[in-house]
């Protein structure tokens, strides 16, 4: 397994579909490329952006093995490997041992509410067996269950976990979990799933950002990240607002849920560019209308990316 430096945006990357809801490998490839010539630090696959609870195993499997062969080593990949219980979690982490990721990611588990004590079970069991760089994957609006501050830095100190994908929304829980690494003199990564702060994210305490709309606005993303870092204050201004305007493709839908709005968008959006073959989102989720369609090229140049920049 490559050493890789992590840090910076890493996409969590869609999972094009063909109209049968079978993986569109050669559009996925080309999204990779797409995010890599673009300046993205890593790939996330497998995860919320890329359906993956709606995804048989047999998909999330081709997924990952086709996004490990495109990148080539070319940056880090954290693959998501979640299921509704340990035990599954565990077979899909198996099933990309050999896969070359430079980590593995983990919610708790759902459908059941669980306690503290059961997740910290449920992680340690999962890194035991696997013997994989594991991640804590923490969404709790999808999920229903909240890994607390102390129970990430609990596996941290034992080395059952290396990093954490913070998707609660919750800066008091981060500022906590800050606080205990630095206490415990804790090596963990730290990530945020969020758009508003990616050219914050350090000042935040955090190594870096895994924002859905890099999907689409790669380039700012990746470029608002390194300004912040640098302290480059008239490109993070540039790069945030392009940041806003892209993030306007999931207004376009007059229906369906959040999620379905905001993959559906930047699917339609990216076969528009030519990215994509397909926009096909999975069922239930609801795809785009040819009317609610037409308001894409005027977010693309809003946010200046027309020509796939």
């Amino acid at each position: 397994m490559a050493s890789k430096d992590i840090r910076g945006v890493i996409v969590p990357i869609l999972t094009p579909l063909n109209s049968d809801e079978t993986v569109d490998t050669n559009s996925m490839r080309r999204l990779v490329n797409y995010l890599i010539d673009n300046g993205a630090h890593g790939i996330w696959v497998s995860g919320t952006t890329g359906e993956f609870a709606n995804l048989s195993i047999q998909q999330r499997l081709i997924s990952v093995e086709t996004v490990v062969d495109e990148v080539a080593g070319r940056v880090p990949i954290i693959g998501n490997v979640s299921g509704p219980s340990t035990q599954l979690s565990l077979e899909l982490a198996l099933a990309v041992q050999e896969m070359e990721l430079d980590g593995i990611a983990v919610t708790p588990p759902y459908y059941y509410n669980n306690a503290q004590d059961e997740l910290l079970d449920h992680y340690r069991y999962i890194s035991d067996r696997s013997g994989l760089p594991l991640w804590v994957y923490n969404i709790p609006q999808t999920v229903k269950t909240v890994v607390n501050p102390s129970t990430i830095a609990t596996l941290a100190s034992e080395g059952a976990v290396v990093g954490v994908k913070d998707s609660s929304g919750a800066g008091e829980l981060l500022g906590e979990l800050n606080v205990l690494c630095e206490q415990g003199d804790l090596n963990l990564l730290r990530f945020l799933g969020t758009v508003s702060r990616i050219t914050t994210s350090t000042a935040l305490g955090v190594h870096g950002v895994i924002p859905a709309i890099a999907n689409l606005a790669a380039n700012a993303a990746s470029r608002g990240w390194e300004a912040g870092e640098a302290g480059d204050m008239e490109t993070v201004k540039e790069c945030n607002a392009k940041l806003i305007a892209a993030s306007k493709i999931s207004q376009l839908a007059k229906g369906g849920g959040p999620n379905a709005a905001a993959f559906s968008g930047m699917k339609s959006a990216l076969k528009h560019m030519g990215i994509l073959d397909s926009d096909t989102v999975s069922r239930p989720l609801r795809s785009l209308t040819e009317a609610e369609k037409q308001g894409i090229p005027a977010i693309l140049e809003e946010a200046g990316i027309a020509n796939g920049a």
